[in-house]
This record gives C-alpha cells, structure tokens and sequence, in this order.
C-alpha cells in the first residue's frame, strides 16, 4: 500500500465520511488503501475532534458520524455541480434562483457556468408570495390570502390548503378552498398578502382526488359545473402540422383523412373551446358540447369586433 502524510491521511477519512455516514472498519482500511490496524489508530486520535463513534458487532467493528456532522451546510460531490447549475438555471427566473447560482458560481467556479437569464422571469408579485404557498403544502398550514378574482373584478380575503404548487409561468397552485370546501386553481400573480394562518386548520387531501383533479384541468383551468367528458375536434392540413406539434398537455391527435383528430378528456371545455376558436376555420369541433361552446365565443368575439355604425 502506498504512503501518504498524516495530512492526507485526515483528508480522505473525512472524505470517505463526506459520502457515508457509516463505515466497516474493514471497508473504510480497503478503501483509503491502509492496513486495519493503521486505521484504527488513526480514527480513534480523531474521534474527538471528528465526533467519531465507534460500535462493535462482532466480528465486525463500525464508525459513524452523527446525523448532523458538518452541521449548516449540504454536501455536493463536484462531479454534481454541473447537474445542479443545469436544473437550477431550467427554473424561472427569480431573484432568490439567480443569488444561489450566483453563490454556486462563486465558489465552485465551473468551466461551464449556466446563463441565468435563460428562462422566463417569475413575476415580482409572484416571488413575493411563493414561499407562503410552498409552505402551506409543505408544512399542512392553512394560509391566508388576498385574492383578486378576475370574473368579479373584486379582490376578497380567502382561506385554503395548499396541496400542489406549479412554477409556471404562470405560477399556480391547486388547494382546498375553505370557502367552497373543494379543490380549486389560483394563480400566483392574483395573490396578496399571503401568509400561514395557525388559527385555521389544514384541510388534507387525498392524493389520488387531487390528481384526478389535475387530470381534468388543461392549462391551469377547470370548469367548476361541468364534469369530465371526451371532446374532439378535427384539424385540416397544413394547419394541422403544425397544431400536432404545439398542442396543450393533456390534448392528443390521431390521423385522420386530410388532417388530425384531436382528443381530451377534461372538464375544462371552456380552454378547449378558446384553442379551437383561435385556429378559426380550420378546425371543426365535433362534440355538441363543444361545438356550442365555440359557437357561444366566436359570436362573442364577432360582437366586439363589430364596429359602432
């Protein structure tokens, strides 16, 4: 085995107890390259200093650290570094998420560092209250928030339990509202003065209602007096090149004779009506429901493009 200084030596058992708390003697002499008896003198010089502790099993003899050795800190392996700065720089963009990178960057100075104006930029309003909602689906605290809401044109105090929270953008967050006691979508940007509310209780969730739920809704959105139901609609080509290539998550497409059928099972009708509506006379919808949804719009939109006589 080769020789190395009482320094390095002290390196590598740190090291080795960077990675795992808990090592065979046996294991650890294997891996540092020393002999057992070797090693063993030099963990027991530094239990003190390390908070080393020492079992035996027979015949076996294990070291440990506790669980809060190298307290204050979380220890990344550098060949992790690079995974890190790539996800970190995937999330929007935000002040808290550019000062880790940069603290990252600062200290660990990779040969690649991430561009941090790669992604959109989370929303001042947004930033200011995500954490409140994080919390409230973390810790199972009822939170408190003002809360606009867009088809009343009135801002009102709400209570809800927070059970997802979706970065964006736009940033939303499903929860139970206490109000209406049922899963409901709000939206981030719509939020202010959030805070956890210990004098109202938490209302949980069964995870498998919330992702049906989430199975239902399409773009942030669900119908509160409707109920899943299959709705299809069919795209003529070209158009429908490029339609089967940018459609919404929870929407799927077959071929069809001179174009694509596009399918969703969801309760968000009025979302699936707006995206038909949009692609004009090159989509058909197929289901009633649909149809009259989109029909319902369109006349809408015509209305408001009519100029005044």
């Amino acid at each position: 085995m080769g020789q190395r200084s009482a320094t390095d030596t002290v390196a590598a058992i740190v090291g080795a107890f960077l990675e795992n708390r808990i090592w065979k003697q046996a294991e650890l002499a294997r891996r540092l390259e020393m002999t057992t008896p070797a090693l063993r003198k030099r963990l027991e010089e530094l239990a003190g200093p390390l908070r080393l502790d020492r079992e035996e099993d027979h015949p076996h003899v294990y070291w440990s650290v506790p669980k809060d050795w190298f307290p204050g800190a979380l220890i990344v392996k550098r060949d992790e570094v690079p995974e890190l700065l790539r996800l970190l720089g995937r999330l929007p963009r935000s002040k808290a998420r550019d000062r880790m990178l940069e603290r990252i960057v600062e200290r660990i100075r990779p040969a690649e560092p991430p561009d941090p104006a790669a992604q959109p930029e989370v929303s001042p309003r947004e930033e200011l209250h995500l954490a409140a909602i994080e919390d409230s689906s973390r810790k199972h605290k009822a939170l408190r928030f003002r809360y606009f809401t867009a088809s009343r044109g009135a801002e009102g105090t709400r209570w809800a339990s927070v059970h997802r929270v979706f970065s964006g953008p736009p940033a939303r967050f499903v929860a139970t509202c206490h109000r209406a006691n049922c899963l409901k979508w709000f939206r981030v940007d719509n939020v202010s003065d959030a805070a956890l509310d210990p004098q109202e209780t938490y209302r949980p969730a069964d995870d498998a209602a919330v992702s049906a739920f989430l199975a239902e809704s399409l773009d942030g959105f669900r119908d509160e007096a409707s109920k899943p139901q299959t709705l299809t609609f069919f795209v003529r080509e070209p158009e429908s090149r490029w339609v089967a290539r940018n459609l919404p998550a929870g929407m799927k497409y077959e071929d069809a004779g001179g174009g694509i059928r596009v399918t969703a099972h969801t309760a968000a009708i009025s979302v699936v009506a707006r995206y038909v509506t949009q692609l004009g006379e090159a989509a058909t919808p197929e289901t009633p429901v649909l149809a009259e949804k989109v029909a319902e719009i369109a006349s809408g939109a015509l209305r408001s493009a009519t100029p005044p006589r």
